[in-house]
C-alpha cells in the first residue's frame, strides 16, 4: 500500500518510495503554452513546492535517463512534451533565505551562492573549466549569476529558472519590521530588487510560485516580465485536490486500508473544512478545490485508527499570527479600525463586495480592495459569485 505524503515536498523522493502521488502532470503543456515568464500565487499548503520539485525533474536535462523511472504511469509518461529534458535548471527557494534583520543580506547571498554553487557542479560538464573554476572562487551571488548566464548564453543552453517562496521573507520583514524596511529591499538600490534583475533577459522560462503579489509590485521597475496566470480558468485547479482526486484516493485506501464507511459520508465530513476555494471567477460553480494539506490531514489518523481526526484543522495550515497582526492594524488611527470593520463585516455576513486587484505595492495596502485582496491571497477569502455590474462577491472558504 502507499503510503501518504503528508510533509514532503520532493518529487523524485515520493516516486522513489511510491508514496500516493495526485498526478499533475497534465498541466506541463498548459504551461508551456502560455507565455515564458511565469507567476502563480496560492495561499500556504496548497503543494507549490511539491509541483515546483516535478516540474525540476520533468525538465531537468540531467534526468533524462530516468524519464519512464519518474513518469512512467502519470500523464505526462503518455504525453512528453518537446521540452521534457531540455534545460539546465536553476531553482531558489526564499524561504530559506531570511534571517534577522541586520544580516538579512548576508544570508540572503550565502543562500543563493550555494544554490548558484551547487547548480555550477552539477552541470559542470557543459562548461568549460575555467567557468567552474570562477564561480565557485566568487563569495557574491550577482556575479555568480553573471558567470553562469553569460556562459550559457555564449554556448547557447537552454536556462529554466523556479522560484519557490519568492516573497516569503521579504513578506516577513513587512510584517515584523513595517513598510519601510520592505521597501528598502523591493526599491531602488535593494539587494533583493537587485537580484531580480539579473534574472530579466538570462533564462529561457520562469516559473515563479509565492503566497502575494505584494513583492513583485514592488520589484516591477526591477523585474518587469512575469505573467500572472494566477486567476486564469486553466489552473484554478493545477494547485490543491479537485474532488474527483479526493474520492480516487479514498477508494484506493478503502480498497487497500483499514478505512471504514461510505466514501460520500467521507466527502460530507471534509467538504465544509477543506474544499470551497476557487481561484478563477469563470470556474465558479464549476470546480472548487480542496487543499491538500488537510485533506492528507485528514487521511493519516483514518488510515491509522479508522477514525478522523479530532481537530479537524490542521495546526500546520493556521496563519501566521504577525500576518494576521499585520491585516489587522496596518497602520495606526482610524484606518486601522476601518480595517477591524472590514474584518468584522465579513465575519458578520459571510460574504464581501470587492474587486480583486491582481497588483498592487506595499505603501497602497491600505485601499480597500487591496487589503481585501490580500486577505484572498492569505487563502482568508475565495471567489464566492459575481454580483450586478462585474462587482466580484467574495466569501470565506467555509474552513476559515
Amino acid at each position: 500500500m502507499k503510503r501518504l505524503p503528508y510533509g514532503i515536498s520532493d518529487f523524485k523522493r515520493i516516486k522513489r518510495d511510491d508514496l500516493y502521488y495526485v498526478d499533475k502532470t497534465m498541466y506541463l503543456p498548459l504551461l508551456e503554452d502560455e507565455n515564458s515568464y511565469l507567476l502563480m500565487i496560492r495561499p500556504r499548503r496548497f503543494g507549490k513546492s511539491l509541483f515546483l520539485s516535478m516540474v525540476e525533474a520533468y525538465y531537468d536535462v540531467n534526468m533524462k535517463d530516468r524519464f519512464q523511472e519518474l513518469f512512467s504511469g502519470l500523464w505526462v509518461g503518455s504525453h512528453p512534451t518537446p521540452l521534457a529534458n531540455k534545460f539546465q535548471v536553476m531553482r531558489f527557494d526564499f524561504s530559506k533565505a531570511g534571517g534577522d534583520l541586520d544580516h538579512l543580506e548576508e544570508k540572503f547571498n550565502r543562500y543563493c551562492c550555494s544554490q548558484l554553487d551547487a547548480f555550477i557542479y552539477k552541470y559542470k560538464d557543459f562548461y568549460e573549466d575555467w567557468v567552474v573554476k570562477a564561480v565557485l572562487a566568487t563569495n557574491r551571488a550577482e556575479d555568480k549569476l553573471n558567470i553562469i548566464t553569460i556562459s550559457a548564453r555564449t554556448k547557447e543552453l537552454s536556462l529554466y529558472l523556479i522560484v519557490d517562496e519568492y516573497d516569503n521573507f521579504t513578506n516577513d520583514v513587512l510584517a515584523h519590521h513595517g513598510k519601510e524596511k520592505f521597501e528598502a529591499l523591493t526599491h531602488a538600490e535593494g539587494f533583493y530588487r537587485q537580484f531580480f534583475k539579473l534574472f530579466k533577459d538570462s533564462f529561457e522560462r520562469i516559473l515563479m510560485f509565492g503566497v502575494s503579489p505584494v513583492t513583485l509590485d514592488d520589484l516591477t521597475s526591477g523585474y518587469n516580465i512575469d505573467w500572472n496566470i494566477s486567476n486564469l480558468p486553466d489552473f484554478n485547479s493545477m494547485l490543491g485536490f479537485e474532488e474527483k482526486d479526493v474520492r480516487q484516493m479514498l477508494a484506493y485506501y478503502k480498497e487497500n486500508a483499514n478505512v471504514s464507511g461510505d466514501i460520500d459520508d467521507i466527502i460530507e465530513d471534509m467538504k465544509p473544512w477543506y474544499d470551497n476555494y476557487c481561484f478563477a471567477l469563470k470556474s465558479f460553480g464549476r470546480e472548487t478545490v480542496y487543499n491538500c494539506d488537510m485533506v492528507l490531514y485528514y487521511l493519516n489518523p483514518l488510515l491509522k485508527t479508522g477514525e478522523p481526526p479530532e481537530n479537524l484543522i490542521d495546526k500546520n495550515i493556521k496563519m501566521d499570527a504577525s500576518k494576521l497582526q499585520m491585516l489587522v492594524s496596518l497602520d495606526r488611527g482610524a484606518k486601522r479600525e476601518d480595517r477591524i470593520s472590514s474584518i468584522e463585516n465579513i465575519a458578520n455576513r459571510g460574504y464581501v463586495d470587492m474587486r480583486l486587484e491582481t497588483s498592487f505595492p506595499a505603501k497602497e495596502l491600505l485601499d480597500r480592495n487591496n487589503f481585501l485582496s490580500l486577505m484572498y491571497y492569505y487563502g482568508m477569502l475565495t471567489v464566492g459569485g459575481e454580483a450586478i455590474q462585474a462587482s466580484t462577491t467574495w466569501s470565506f472558504p467555509t474552513n476559515v
